[in-house]
């Protein structure tokens, strides 16, 4: 009996210092990504790098189409601008995802099943 509490006290020992390595990658991952979402990475990753490369007047214009090319991002900013509730926004974003995803759906098998065979859009 004594064999099996020893066992079952390392087992318990190794899953204590298993479960504290995970909390520390975890600490570790969610620096990394607190890091990576400060707000000139993320316009880094929304504008296309040949955009920040220009200068003034080209930036806003860049700006400013991606903006006429994605009007729910409009949207969303003057909303957040307004003090709108977030909540409303990330809902809003995500039935715009569903409906982008729904459309393509959409195409893809009318370009398969539809008259005209085998055209993509």
């Amino acid at each position: 009996m004594s064999d099996a509490r020893s066992q079952l006290a390392t087992r318990k020992e190794l899953l204590l210092a298993r479960a504290s390595i995970e909390r520390m990658e975890f600490a570790a991952h969610a620096g990394r990504v607190k890091s990576a979402a400060t707000p000139s990475a993320l316009i880094r990753l929304a504008l296309p790098a040949r955009v920040l490369g220009q200068q003034g007047p080209a930036i806003a214009l860049s700006v400013f189409q991606n903006l006429r090319r994605y009007p729910i991002v409009s949207s969303a900013i003057s909303m957040l601008l307004a003090r709108v509730a977030s909540g409303g926004v990330f809902k809003l974003a995500k039935l715009g995802g569903v409906a982008a995803v729904a459309m393509q759906a959409y195409k893809i098998w009318r370009a398969v099943n539809g008259p005209g065979g085998g055209r993509y859009y």
